[in-house]
């Protein structure tokens, strides 16, 4: 969807006008005496730029007839204006990200009055930056306690500290030069300060690829970089590494967030739960059942084959609302709108269960709280995935808006 700008811009514009025409005029001037405000020009701009991890935000400078300065989702490349004629109207574009300046472009054109006109800006890297994200688990079965990230290019050499967030593992580097071949290596280590993992690759740093995002998969699965340069270029280099496929036990899966009281007014709307796998493996799903028991007999079977490690996977109701692809069990009962349970179990063993209510329990402290099914903007429950090991407590989960698929954060 097209953000639509054209109210504001052309009030910003008219504003611009009035001014200028305010001095010498009176109220008792005619409005025949008065000016006709000027007819515009209907501008749809793209900004073309190679999409970055770190996006901080995309920014649009509009010089011409008036001044306009534009704050722009960096998902979404298109916006729309209504701007006065110009002889000369000159548009630049900046993408910051990693807390700097890294892609802009400027065009100039001409616009005349009740015209429309497609203009694109062709933005261009000036730096780029490395970007890693390893998995480490929620309980970081392998141990990792520290780790370290070097680049070596251009007659320099940069080391990093890896940072954690969650259950991730972070390498990043600052803003780099373009045009050098780059050598890097991510060394992990345990706790006594011994190398668990060393993994190295050469690559090159240029305009048209400036942040190679580098991503290991998993330090149990096949682990391999996915190097992604733009669009059109798709290179991996695989290490390998014992993989493990295994059946889930008790902890393994966690149920992230749940939706029981949707409108069915609206068709956006749908029950779901959510199941997050925090382990190094990819989890097998056969025999696994979700419901408000562990009874098999009384379950939902689960149609999804498997999670992969560090993923969620959703599960929605029947109805026609839910998306095909969280249509992922043979049947649905009902999430109870107001108080009930939900479990999650394989082979009949319970792996996560909760018990959530909408009101709280004199008698039970660890309800896991629910939106009511009164409220005319239906919400969903959300584990602060920071705080999965205490997630037993109604204060580890938050309400707010429905975000199937996407493991957050509480506050």
């Amino acid at each position: 969807m097209r953000p639509s700008l054209k109210t504001c811009a052309l009030a910003g514009a008219v504003l611009s006008v009035c001014a200028f025409f305010a001095t010498g005029c009176s109220e008792s001037e005619s409005s025949s005496a008065r000016p006709a405000i000027q007819a515009t020009a209907s501008v749809t701009m793209k900004l073309d730029y190679i999409r970055a991890p770190l996006s901080d935000s995309l920014v649009l400078d509009c010089y011409g007839a008036d001044t306009l300065h534009y704050s722009i989702d960096p998902e979404s490349p298109y916006i729309e204006l209504d701007l006065f004629p110009s002889e000369k109207w000159k548009f630049e574009a900046r993408l910051y990200a990693n807390g700097a300046l890294m892609q802009q472009g400027e065009v100039t054109a001409r616009l005349e009055a009740g015209t429309a006109i497609d203009i694109a800006i062709q933005m261009h890297a000036i730096v780029g930056f490395v970007y890693v994200e390893i998995p480490l688990g929620l309980r970081n079965p392998a141990g990792i306690a520290s780790g370290s990230m070097t680049l070596e290019g251009g007659g320099a050499s940069y080391t990093y500290p890896m940072q954690v967030a969650g259950s991730t593992a972070v390498f990043k580097s600052e803003m780099l030069p373009l045009g050098y071949d780059y050598g890097l290596t991510i060394t992990m280590r345990d706790s006594t300060g011994t190398d668990i993992y060393r993994v190295s690759e050469t690559f090159r740093l240029d305009e048209s690829s400036p942040v190679p995002e580098l991503q290991i998969k998993s330090l149990r699965a096949d682990v391999h970089f996915d190097i992604k340069f733009s669009a059109d270029v798709n290179m991996n280099i695989s290490t390998a590494l014992p993989a493990k496929r295994t059946a889930p036990r008790p902890g393994d899966l966690l149920i992230t967030e749940f939706m029981t009281s949707p409108l069915r007014s609206d068709s956006t709307q749908y029950e779901f739960i959510e199941l997050y796998n925090g382990t190094l493996d990819t989890l097998l799903l056969a025999g696994c059942t979700l419901g408000a028991t562990s009874q098999e007999s009384k379950g939902w079977p689960i149609t999804l084959e498997y999670i992969a490690p560090g993923k969620s996977a959703v599960f929605g109701d029947s109805s026609a609302n839910t998306p095909q692809k969280y249509r992922n069990t043979a049947t649905w009962g009902d999430l109870t709108n107001t108080k009930g349970s939900i479990v999650l179990a394989c082979g009949g063993n319970p792996i996560d269960s909760l018990f959530y209510s909408a009101t709280q329990d004199t008698v039970l402290n660890n309800l896991v709280p629910n939106s009511s099914a009164t409220t005319k903007n239906p919400l969903s429950t959300h584990l602060g995935i920071d705080r999965w090991d205490s997630r037993e407590n109604s204060d580890s989960w938050c309400i707010g808006g429905p975000t199937p698929g996407v493991v957050e954060t509480c506050g």
